[in-house]
């Protein structure tokens, strides 16, 4: 999940919410002044349980994107596999429909 972060420069102050947009209203009904803040992104950990935001996006063997985990659950609770596994356009497993015989 991404959750949306406002952190003031001058006061130290952070504001978080799920929706860009709520993000805006509250700072907006906090009175900050344009320039006092930076809006960034937080990847929420995708294992099962974690609340952690220290993450890094994950891939598999054939660099397909399979979410953000922290290393923690990267570990011990990932559900996706880690090795090369057999496909069908790495190994030439199975038939391909558009293969004229």
């Amino acid at each position: 999940m991404i959750v949306y972060v406002a952190k003031n420069t001058k006061t130290e102050e952070t504001l978080e919410a799920n929706f860009q947009g709520e993000l805006l209203d509250m700072i907006e009904y906090e009175s900050w002044e344009d320039g006092d803040y930076h809006i960034y992104k937080q990847h929420t950990c995708r294992g099962d349980g974690c609340e952690s935001v220290v993450t890094q996006e994950r891939h598999d063997a054939y660099g397909i994107t399979t979410g953000h985990y922290c290393d923690k659950c990267y570990e011990s609770n990932y559900p996706y596999r880690k090795d090369r596994y057999p496909t069908q356009e790495h190994h030439g497993y199975g038939e391909r429909l558009d293969e004229d015989y």
